[in-house]
């Protein structure tokens, strides 16, 4: 007889999560959840070919009190599985090492025949599994591995699986036999919900997945007694699990310090002279000598990195940053003196009284965080000096992409057969909350899909580099750039006590490089890269003062620039301020903060914080003042400070926010702050929750924007043609061409007589200087072609249609997108289009022949009208600039005005003079921003624009409800509302809106 196991004496050994990639069910925690309430002592998860999953797996066991067991199911194509369990840090490596050749040698991104070769088992047998425990249900994958030795390898007994061949195998080659459970659901509903998976993972439809795909029993996660039952008469197989499981230990993988990288071979003691050496050199450069303020915040900071251990990682960063001269540091980092003497970062620390210790303190028990921008178009360049230098030690963090939003309706919509229209219209009704018209199947469906992992991305810059092979901290693997990938996103991967480098793409750094080598090209003005700094001009602050900061980087949002309006303040200091308050919470401080620059008498909220906030009367902007306030009125600690200022911006969920509250206002209390101020501090402090931003991320960015805004003041054309060729910022290219156009510069036609391939200033016009459109603007028409064009133009201007039609040997399709667009026009003045097209039909006809170049076109054919050439420029180049695009259809506008009984009709400059009026527009729109109300209901800003300029209008819900379905990008519209005035800033509370085109 055997006696009912205890779940104490039994462990599970594999279940399956979510991390399986649409071939598991649970999350991490749902699994420790489950487990936890068993009473199981701890758990094992297993997932296929990856540890995706592990440190979130990890976490939630300890969470729980449970002790984890990492294991991993290895599967190739053709061979048999197994499963490998990890017994030590040793084992971890080794699996490491053969998941990432396993990754390369499935690589998608190239063809079968130049992907390594790679055998797991062959591997295993030839290498050994040192720190690991293998098991497989297949006999012919334990007889391959049999021959290497028997330790640690088990005969796998699956519940709900035939066993007696193979225990009867086992036992006769001497093998343990190990009783496990491959467990991947227990609710029968999602026995139902797995072939939808299926479908969606192999893009196919649900009704196509065969029953063979789906789960059977032995995948059904089994509890304790039923094991005890199904393995009754194998008792040791139980057994040898249990013992399996207290050999193992993860409990390395999230202690002990950092992992930072080494650099260039130097101890820490080394590392630490280098970069005081550097950092001496970094004074003379940056200050002229040092001071006694330099020398004291330069060792105080030294202290804390020497303490930290954190000398290398800044010589890897200053070594990756020497190889652009172009960037901008910033985040925390810029706080930081050693990273300004270092040339990381661009912006003062002392002169702007920049807090240090939310980038690093004593306390902090998470690494650094060094961001660093590179114009998007070198960042490619800096990945690939990091692979090559680093290479073996180096990969970059992932994006574990999940289903959310729009993609966990579609995708089951699409495995059940709908069509893209008929998904569409039910993404559009979910949108309007009309979820009652969306069927309650798919509801539910997408309800359980989101969350689930999807596939691995690459995140936005994230680079990881280690002191030994990256592969003993992860497994890595291929990515459709070519770059290694880390198996963890940003915050797993910090878990994991990686130390991440950001290194990431800004366009808004191509804007300035380019725009300075315009200037120099076209106005023969040399401006110096570093020591550009135009803070004290004035114009320029007169400029951002208006909010005429359209393609000025960070500071261009609609909302943006409605907040300059209101503040009328363009001082540096100012547009710090301006781009850190300006968060989703914190509207009601934003009108207080204005209304205080204005004049607006204010009692501070208490002494002890008054030195802190004083600088931005009284309100908390920057993300740090959540620290500094805590430490001020409250007493925290650095430490207690910085982890308060974590959890309100929700990177660190463990802690709770009301232990906090009551550890604030507690420590407050004990300082004399009644419970009225620490109430109203608290409130403003919870106006973090979200993202917000740190004063250096916010003055390195200000800066850029300031240096752009004073080339938008003094280069316009230069400014504008960059921000094109650098595919723009926050607006559409109609947009920043209609901005131009309004600031009063021609904007030419593509031309293949004039145009480069880019955008470009063309002063060569009697007039007045002007923009020429760029050849990529041709988008239809292959890179290379356009290349061969420049080529054959370089060595030798074209003659004519003939010339150009010999050299070129366009087909039909060039050649009819070329003359529609107008792109020819230049090339044969005397030609129309239509003439055009019949020259070149009978060129091709006649072509070889020596009279070809004398045909004549017929005189019946005229050129097109010109409303038929303005839809052509439109449809061929996606933008209109031979004229605004409303008036190509203001006679429409005007008879759809009067059908629909409109007063007349007035201009964006006349908004000044309806204030508390209604008033009638037409409009294009140009940008729009979805926000919910306090009740939460939906809400949106939309910016329209016409000849004269771009002007704000809001939906409240009444309006958004009505009139959301028609809105849409570009459209043009008629519309009305009441022009109402917000501290200056001025915009239109629409009640009537009506589609155009």
């Amino acid at each position: 007889m055997f006696s009912i196991m205890c779940n104490k004496e039994y462990v599970p050994l594999h279940l399956r999560s979510y991390f399986s990639l649409l071939q598991g069910l649970y999350s991490p925690e749902e699994i420790c959840d489950w487990a936890h309430r068993q009473g199981f002592p701890g758990l094992a998860m297993v997932d296929i070919n990856n540890f995706y999953g592990l440190v979130r797996f990890l976490k939630a066991a300890y969470q729980r009190q449970l002790k984890p067991m990492a294991g991993v199911l290895l599967q190739q194509a053709g061979r048999p599985p197994l499963t490998a369990y990890v017994l030590n840090q040793q084992g971890y490596a080794r699996a490491c090492a053969i998941l990432t050749r396993l990754f390369y040698a499935n690589n998608p991104y190239v063809e079968p025949e130049n992907r390594p070769a790679y055998d797991v088992l062959h591997d295993l047998v030839q290498q050994g599994w040192d720190g690991l425990a293998l098991c497989s249900p297949h006999q012919a994958a334990l007889e391959e591995l049999v021959s290497a030795g028997t330790g640690g390898l088990y005969a796998e007994l699956v519940f709900g699986a035939p066993f007696a061949s193979l225990a009867k195998w086992a036992r006769s080659s001497g093998l343990p036999l190990l009783a496990v459970n491959h467990g991947v659901a227990w609710d029968k509903a999602d026995f139902r919900f797995y072939p939808l998976l299926r479908a969606i993972d192999e893009n196919r439809l649900l009704s196509e997945v065969p029953a063979s795909e789906g789960l059977d029993e032995k995948y059904r996660i089994a509890g304790a007694r039923e094991m005890s039952d199904y393995f009754s008469v194998l008792p040791e197989a139980l057994d040898n699990a249990l013992d399996l499981f207290r050999c193992t230990d993860m409990s390395w993988f999230l202690s002990g310090s950092f992992i930072f990288p080494s650099f260039a071979g130097l101890n820490e003691e080394e590392a630490l002279a280098r970069l005081r050496s550097l950092c001496r050199q970094g004074v003379e450069r940056r200050y002229g000598a040092f001071t006694a303020a330099i020398e004291e915040r330069l060792n105080y900071e030294m202290r804390i990195i020497a303490q930290k251990g954190f000398a290398s990682y800044f010589l890897v960063v200053n070594d990756i940053v020497r190889q652009c001269p172009r960037t901008c540091g910033r985040g925390s980092s810029a706080a930081s003196i050693v990273s300004y003497l270092l040339g990381i970062t661009h912006i003062d620390p002392l002169a702007y009284n920049l807090f240090f210790e939310r980038f690093l303190n004593t306390g902090r028990k998470d690494p650094p965080d060094i961001d660093v921008d590179f114009p998007w178009d070198e960042r490619d360049r800096i990945f690939r000096y990091v692979f090559d230098k680093y290479q073996g030690c180096s990969a970059m963090v992932a994006n574990q992409v999940s289903f959310a939003g729009r993609s966990c309706l579609r995708e089951p919509a699409k495995a059940l057969g709908l069509d893209d229209e008929e998904i569409a219209s039910l993404i559009g009704l979910r949108r309007l909350g009309q979820v009652d018209k969306v069927p309650d199947y798919l509801l539910r469906a997408a309800g359980r899909l989101r969350g689930f992992p999807h596939y691995i991305g690459l995140h936005c810059g994230g680079v990881v580099i280690t002191p030994r092979a990256v592969s003993e901290y992860s497994h890595v693997q291929p990515s459709l750039s070519g770059f290694p990938v880390l198996a963890w996103e940003k915050d797993g991967t910090e878990d994991a006590r990686l130390v991440k480098i950001d290194l990431l793409g800004n366009r808004s750094l191509g804007v300035l490089r380019d725009t300075l080598a315009l200037v120099k090209k076209h106005r023969h003005r040399d401006i110096p890269w570093e020591s550009f700094s135009p803070l004290d001009d004035k114009e320029t602050r007169s400029m951002i003062e208006a909010g005429q900061t359209l393609g000025v980087f960070y500071v261009e949002s609609p909302a943006t620039r409605q907040l300059l309006k209101k503040m009328r303040s363009g001082d540096f200091e100012s547009l710090v301020i301006a781009s850190s308050i300006i968060r989703p919470a914190a509207n009601v401080y934003i009108r207080e903060f204005v209304k205080r620059l204005h004049g607006k008498a204010y009692e501070p909220l208490h002494p002890l914080i008054y030195q802190t906030l004083k600088e931005t009367m009284g309100i908390m902007v920057y993300q740090e003042d959540v620290s500094r306030v805590a430490i001020d009125l409250a007493g925290f600690s650095v430490e207690q400070a910085d982890q308060l200022r974590k959890i309100i911006s929700k990177k660190d969920r463990q802690l709770t926010m009301e232990a906090f509250k009551q550890d604030f206002f507690n420590g407050a209390s004990a300082r004399g702050v009644s419970q009225e101020v620490c109430q109203k501090v608290w409130d403003m402090i919870l106006s973090f929750t979200g993202y917000s931003f740190c004063k250096p991320h916010s003055a390195s960015y200000a800066l850029v924007s300031y240096k752009l805004a004073y080339l938008k003041r003094f280069y316009p054309l230069e400014f504008m043609a960059s921000v094109i060729n650098n595919q723009g910022g926050f607006y559409s290219r109609q947009t920043y061409l209609n901005e131009l156009q309004r600031m009063g510069f021609p904007v030419l036609p593509v031309c293949i007589v004039n145009s480069a391939m880019n955008y470009a200033p063309d002063y060569s016009c009697s007039e007045k200087p002007c923009l020429r459109m760029g050849l990529f603007q041709l988008a239809e028409i292959s890179r290379p072609f356009l290349e061969q064009l420049l080529e054959e133009r370089e060595k030798a201007p074209f003659q004519g249609l003939m010339d150009f039609l010999q050299r070129l040997k366009p087909g039909l399709p060039v050649m009819r997108f070329l003359i529609r667009s107008g792109a020819l026009d230049n090339l044969e003045p005397q030609m129309s289009r239509p003439v055009m097209f019949w020259f070149f039909f009978h060129h091709k006809s006649m072509e070889g022949l020596f009279f070809a170049d004398q045909i004549e076109a017929p005189a019946f054919l005229n050129d097109y009208a010109e409303n038929i050439k303005r839809e052509d420029e439109f449809k061929t180049l996606g933008v209109l600039v031979t004229c605004h695009p409303l008036r190509a259809f203001s006679q429409k506008i005007m008879a759809l005005a009067r059908r629909k009984n409109m007063g007349p009709l007035a201009s964006s400059r006349d908004i000044p003079r309806f204030q508390g009026k209604r008033i009638f527009l037409a409009g294009l729109i140009v940008a729009g921003k979805e926000v919910p109300t306090k009740k939460g209901d939906q809400m949106i800003f939309v910016s329209f624009e016409d000849s004269h300029s771009i002007y704000e209008t809001v939906f409240f819900p009444q309006a958004y409800e009505r009139f959301y379905p028609q809105l849409d990008h570009m459209g043009m519209y008629l519309l009305a509302g009441k022009v109402e005035n917000d501290l200056g800033a001025l915009s239109i509370n629409v009640d009537f809106l009506f589609r155009v085109c």
